[in-house]
């Protein structure tokens, strides 16, 4: 149907113009048709006409006909677009104000001005509008502009409340400063507003204002909860005897705001206190109802603070609440807080039937650091949960009784491999309690999974004496042992280490040399200088860019000669490779190899030669050009360092790529860099 009407309205023979068949199009019921027909307008020699097809567009009721126009539009970046798209605000089509806010606001900088102007004789409406539009533009302008307005007398207070919202997200001083000039006055409209804008910006110069302001019925909640988003230590006293306030929404408010004191990292000890001050002995029925909650927030707020409390009822709801949902850390310094003042109380939920409780309680029992849970982790370790016995393990390990290493050794060579690695992590914490004659002897072990542990375990500790037999393992059938191996002796330091790991450079797999390779990388020697020299003509593509990585690690001035040859590597990773070792050489040679790369086929290799030629003084007259690239992934890396690096001589071009380029995200790049 689509090709069809296209191929009607497009005859060759027929009389009527370009524009007219465009307009016919853009009324098609098809909606690629009128997609296609929107990009066809693209074509037009008349500017004007274009402008206004487009904005006739954002009626379109298919949201992709409309966003088609939009991206076109925002790439014609004109004064007159600009006034036209201000115009277009005061339509009573949703579709069509929205389609025009989003240009409007895309265009940045740029419409700024006029917006200003259009302002001034603007209906409320339309007024809040621009303020919208204003507020999400990063421009210095804009806070001086939402100042005044707030402050206007001709404005709408709807107006001043949107003004005051965008406000809230400019952590300045003089924006504090006037926020208080509002909360001073008498227009509780506005003090609502600006008691809210405070609570996001986070200032603590708001603090004394807004605790002048609880005595306010109308803004006692606003007020708790941007000192409960402020949470600084002196305000806590003063929202906490509203525990008791008459009004249900002002006790919600209050408990929230608490618990935003500990999320921020007030200690417990200071809540409880302050708890007690003002609530005394019905702290917990106060708190207790509220543990019900429908209110989600509200529900979670009130049984951590019954936590904090040592309400022993509350363990099982907060644990509930945690089992939800991942945790949050507030929760977990709750429960070890509890933990450590009443550690009976949480023993029970050890052997929970709910696996997340389980698996939380380890956590807990771990952080508590008490040797009270000792027992009950090691009974976890045979847990049928995997994770619950890898928290054990690592709980242990915190608790640091080394007695437990003989108990996680278990672990070793459990079924899955995540509790392998936590068994290994916690026993190396545990060295002193490892055994390390039977851990060589498990190198030779029936279990390859026991022999792979044991070798990490191994590397972990650093422990000398198992250099030799890691050496020996070296020759092992099981690919995954003498990579672990090889990781184990990489990772010892002594003066046999070497040999053997110039020994695994011969070995038939790939994987094994590779390991041997970013092992031998760490070692600042002529033997291993020489060892990564020759496995740069290794048949495996990976060794030969490991290799290539190691050399640029030693940041020897003799590696910069092979690093340049590897540039004619016929694989395009370890050329990458090269590339970025060559950014740590800041030499002449070296900039002129990457400069001849600049014109390279692929189109990776370019970009990843213009992010190394970054380190290069002088360098932005040479990457002007490739502002032109076809590749656009390799315009906006050009884009990037630009900006980064080179912004002050390079604006006029940053400038030309936001306006002109092809590409969406080159130019929203460039406009990022430009207006900053």
């Amino acid at each position: 149907m689509r090709k069809k009407e296209v191929m009607r309205l497009t005859n060759k023979n027929t009389k009527i113009t370009k524009e007219l068949k465009i307009k016919e199009l853009l009324k098609s019921r098809e909606v690629e048709v009128r997609r296609d027909a929107v990009y066809s307008l693209k074509k037009l020699k008349d500017k004007a006409l274009t402008v206004n097809l487009l904005i006739q567009c954002f009626q379109d009721i298919d949201w992709r006909v409309r966003k088609s126009a939009t991206d076109i539009l925002i790439g014609i970046k004109d004064l007159s677009v600009i006034k036209k798209l201000i115009d277009t605000l005061y339509s009573e089509n949703a579709n069509t104000r929205n389609s025009a806010i989003e240009v409007l606001t895309a265009f940045g900088s740029d419409a700024i001005d006029s917006l200003t102007d259009g302002f001034k004789a603007a209906n409320p409406d339309v007024k809040k509008f621009i303020i919208d539009i204003i507020g999400n533009i990063r421009d210095a302008r804009v806070t001086q502009f939402l100042l005044k307005e707030i402050f206007d007398k001709a404005n709408d207070d709807n107006v001043k409340a949107a003004a005051i919202e965008h406000l809230s997200k400019i952590k300045s001083k003089d924006v504090v400063d006037n926020l208080l000039s509002v909360l001073k006055g008498d227009d509780l409209f506005l003090c609502y507003y600006a008691i809210n804008a405070l609570g996001k910006i986070g200032d603590d110069r708001s603090i004394s204002a807004l605790i002048s302001a609880l005595p306010r019925k109308e803004l006692r909640k606003p007020a708790i909860k941007a000192l409960g988003q402020i949470a600084g230590n002196v305000s806590l006293s003063s929202i906490t005897p509203f525990l008791k306030d008459e009004s249900k929404g002002v006790c919600e408010e209050t408990i929230v705001a608490i618990e935003n004191f500990h999320i921020n990292g007030l200690p417990e000890e200071v809540i409880v206190t302050e708890i007690k001050k003002s609530a005394g002995d019905d702290a917990l029925n106060i708190l207790l109802p509220f543990a019900d909650s429908h209110k989600k927030e509200v529900k979670k707020a009130a049984i951590l603070l019954l936590c904090l409390l040592k309400e022993k009822s509350a363990i099982s709801a907060i644990l509930e609440i945690s089992s939800e949902m991942e945790p949050q850390k507030n929760i977990i310094r709750a429960l070890v807080y509890i933990g450590k003042a009443i550690p009976d109380a949480l023993m029970p939920y050890l052997s929970s039937g709910d696996v997340y409780q389980r698996r939380i309680l380890c956590d807990v029992a771990g952080r508590t650091g008490l040797p009270v849970f000792f027992k009950p982790l090691v009974k976890m370790l045979k847990d049928k949960d995997s994770h619950s016995r890898a928290k054990a393990a690592q709980a242990l390990s915190i608790i640091g009784n080394i007695e437990a290493a003989k108990y996680i050794k278990t672990l070793l060579s459990d079924e899955y491999e995540d509790i392998q690695e936590s068994a290994i992590a916690a026993m190396a914490v545990l060295k002193d309690g490892v055994d390390i004659s039977e851990l060589i002897g498990l190198l030779s072990d029936k279990n390859p999974v026991l022999r792979r542990s044991s070798a990490k375990l191994l590397g972990l500790i650093g422990e000398k004496k198992a250099v030799e037999p890691l050496g020996v393992a070296l020759k092992d059938s099981d690919l995954r042992v003498r990579n672990a191996v090889i990781d184990a002796i990489g990772a010892i330091d002594g003066k046999e280490v070497l040999k053997y790991l110039l020994l695994a450079l011969t070995d038939e797999h790939f994987d094994v040399r590779r390991s041997a390779a970013i092992a031998i990388s760490r070692m600042k020697t002529k033997k291993a200088f020489e060892a990564l020299l020759l496995l740069l003509r290794d048949t495996d593509v990976w060794v030969r860019a490991t290799a290539v990585k190691g050399l640029g690690q030693t940041k020897h001035n003799t590696a910069v000669k092979h690093l340049i040859a590897a540039l004619n590597d016929k694989s395009g990773i370890v050329r990458n490779a090269a590339i970025e070792a060559l950014a740590g050489f800041r030499e002449k040679r070296v900039k002129n190899a990457l400069l001849l790369l600049l014109k390279d086929k692929d189109p990776e290799i370019r970009s990843t030669t213009v992010n190394s030629l970054a380190v290069f003084e002088g360098v932005a007259k040479d990457l002007l050009p490739v502002l032109k690239d076809k590749d656009w992934a390799v315009r906006k890396q050009v884009v990037d360092v630009l900006g980064k690096f080179f912004r002050d001589e390079s604006s006029s071009y940053l400038q030309e790529a936001a306006d002109t380029d092809s590409d969406p995200e080159v130019r929203k790049a460039a406009e990022r860099y430009f207006s900053v």
